[in-house]
């Protein structure tokens, strides 16, 4: 324990004043100066130390050994000893707090630059994505561009290959037309140098053949005539009387093969298919004997309303009546006889009756609220009680363009309303070119009549004439037709040009403005944009 009296102080010096200890042995003394002297410089972290405060605690000690006070001295010593332990155990735990410290500060500083770390690897990869990303974007875009040209080369391609179709086509037409134009014009001069040689040849004989035909035609009106005298007196009263007088036309026509239903009738798509159904089942009702539904057709006068009736009875083999509802009132007490003549007449007719009434507002109106007399009442009132059971000798066919005025026991009766709307400008084009190819290209191509066309493109012309008559009828239509051909009878040489035309358009659409301000004036005109002009299609 000698050596722990050579400790220091807190600022370097001895721990009290020296003490007289006994000499040191020889041997010890010599040994420790040899090892000091003979030490070699170390190279560790102890290479600094000082030993010669170990010398002079060596010194002490061994004076303190030998001193009266070595008790003293060696409780101070260990009291000393004692303190300085807890400093340097107090040191230590400040050292391994210290330590701990730094752990944590490294494991937080690890913990910090792995959360960097991980932010990076994030946004390296949202950046990756963002750019991948990009290029499928950049890719999609560049592929819809191409599709995009290639379907305008396409379109290009097929409108260039519809165009040269068109040309060809119209040049084919053209020149068959001219063609068929040359022929009918060398057959007619042909026939008219072959007739004219022959009557020149057999002028003595057709002058006989003239004179004896007269003759007999004479002496067969001569016998008419007295034949009708005897028979007119009756006849004429009979008639008068007759339910005729009421309906337009009464046909009996045994069909060999069932007309189509819509021929030379122009409707829009839906309601072609819808009215072609019904005359399916008209026909088919006929064939297996079953009882008929009554139909109403309302809208805009003459939108073809009456036709169809007329090619419903032909298509299903029925006869027909068809009966005008202004015609009833003027037959006064008689009507109820007539009436009942008619369905007395259905009943005993083997092939059904279509009985077609047009104008049915003007008959069959509303008994409570309309002013009407005792007469059409009771007429009414029989029309009523003959058509309240569906049957199949009959079928029953209302015409109206103002169907709100119907007696509610009539609406009761119908099984199935039909709209016929003014035509569009797909069904307008359709009409003129039907009415433009009845009444002025086939009376100029069979060369039967003094009529002759003047050569210009005339589909374009039809379209063009179909988009100027916007809310005009099939039968301003029609008469628009009938309007050209008079026009070329008109002129000198039978030509009719296409300024003619124009002319004729410009004439029917003002008129058709003017017939629509009288409407609008007598307060005519049905509710919205669509106009009620005259008719749609010619009746």
């Amino acid at each position: 324990m000698s050596w722990l009296f050579g400790i220091k102080g807190p600022k370097g010096e001895g721990a009290g004043p020296p003490l007289s200890l006994p000499p040191a042995q020889p041997g010890a003394e010599g040994g420790g100066d040899r090892g000091a002297g003979d030490r070699p410089a170390p190279k560790d972290k102890w290479s600094n130390f000082d030993p010669t405060g170990l010398e002079r605690a060596a010194k002490a000690a061994r004076e303190l050994e030998h001193s009266r006070h070595a008790k003293e001295a060696l409780s101070l010593a260990q009291m000393q000893e004692q303190t300085l332990q807890l400093e340097q155990q107090s040191k230590v735990k400040e050292y391994e707090a210290a330590v701990e410290q730094l752990k944590s500060e490294q494991i937080r500083v690890q913990a910090e630059e792995r959360r960097k770390t991980l932010n990076e690897e994030t946004r390296q990869h949202q950046a990756r994505a963002q750019y991948q990303d990009k290029l499928a974007r950049q890719r999609y875009e560049d592929q819809l561009k191409q599709q995009q040209l290639l379907n305008e080369e396409n379109l290009r391609k097929q409108e260039e290959s519809v165009q040269k179709q068109e040309a060809m086509r119209r040049a084919t037409v053209e020149r068959e037309m001219e063609l068929r134009h040359k022929n009918e014009m060398l057959r007619v001069e042909a026939e008219a140098r072959a007739r004219a040689k022959a009557e020149r040849e057999n002028a003595d004989i057709i002058r006989e053949q003239i004179r004896l035909k007269a003759a007999e035609h004479r002496q067969t009106i001569l016998e008419s005539i007295r034949t009708a005298g005897t028979l007119f007196g009756e006849g004429f009263r009979t008639f008068v009387t007759d339910w005729d007088k009421v309906t337009a036309t009464v046909s009996r026509r045994l069909l060999s093969k069932p007309q189509d239903a819509l021929e030379g009738v122009v409707l829009s798509p839906s309601l072609e298919a819808r009215v072609r159904d019904i005359a399916i089942a008209t026909r088919n009702t006929k064939k297996n004997h079953s009882v008929y539904r009554n139909i109403l057709m309302y809208g805009p006068p003459g939108t073809g309303k009456t036709l169809f009736a007329k090619k419903l009875a032909l298509h299903s083999g029925m006869d027909y009546a068809i009966m005008t509802g202004g015609d009833v009132a003027p037959m006064g007490r008689d009507g109820v006889t007539a009436m009942h003549k008619v369905f007395d007449w259905a009943s005993t007719s083997r092939r059904g009756l279509l009985l077609f009434v047009d104008e049915a507002d003007a008959f069959l109106r509303k008994r409570a609220t309309e002013k009407i007399s005792e007469d059409l009442r009771a007429t009414l009132n029989a029309f009523l009680h003959r058509t309240g059971q569906h049957s199949s000798k009959f079928m029953l066919v209302l015409a109206s363009n103002q169907p709100e005025q119907f007696d509610w026991a009539v609406n009761d009766r119908i099984d199935e309303m039909v709209r016929f709307d003014l035509p569009q400008r797909e069904e307008r084009e359709r009409l003129v070119r039907m009415y433009f190819d009845k009444y002025v290209l086939k009376p100029a191509t069979e060369g039967k009549q003094r009529l002759k066309l003047a050569q210009f493109d005339y589909g374009r012309k039809c379209s063009e004439i179909a988009r100027l008559t916007e809310g005009m009828s099939g039968r301003e239509i029609s008469q628009l037709a009938v309007a050209w051909q008079a026009m070329a009878y008109a002129s000198e040489d039978g030509f009719l040009t296409e300024a003619m035309m124009d002319a004729r358009v410009q004439d029917a659409i003002q008129q058709h403005q003017q017939k629509m301000q009288w409407l609008k004036a007598e307060g005519a005109r049905p509710k919205g944009d669509q106009p009620l002009p005259p008719s749609t299609q010619a009746e």
